[in-house]
């Protein structure tokens, strides 16, 4: 008897589609579905690590892409001294080839 936290064979599959599989391999012998079984976990692991890995490298090129065209240039800052002895810190822009990209 299996008791209730005990997990089925398919439970340890987490994709649907790796489950059929497996459903549409069983065989008869108990040595056979083990390793039919260890090898869809092994290919099962590797394609959730291939897709999650192929996700994140899209969300960052997409985001790449649109902190590029959302970019403004960079100036720089100046820091003068006032009569009364302090600083003032601003952008004082002369020319157009200021900028820093």
């Amino acid at each position: 008897m299996i008791s209730p936290n005990t997990p089925t064979t398919t439970n340890k599959l987490k994709i649907s589609h790796f489950r059929e599989l497996y459903k549409s391999l069983k065989t008869p012998f108990p040595p056979i579905n083990w390793l039919i079984l260890g090898m869809l976990i092994g290919l099962e692991n590797r394609w959730i690590n291939l897709k999650t890995q192929q996700t994140v490298d899209m969300a960052i090129d997409d985001y790449h892409a649109k902190m590029d065209e959302l970019s403004e240039p960079v100036y720089k800052a100046v820091i003068e001294e006032t009569e009364d002895g302090g600083y003032t810190i601003g952008y004082f822009p002369e020319d157009k080839d200021e900028t820093i990209s």
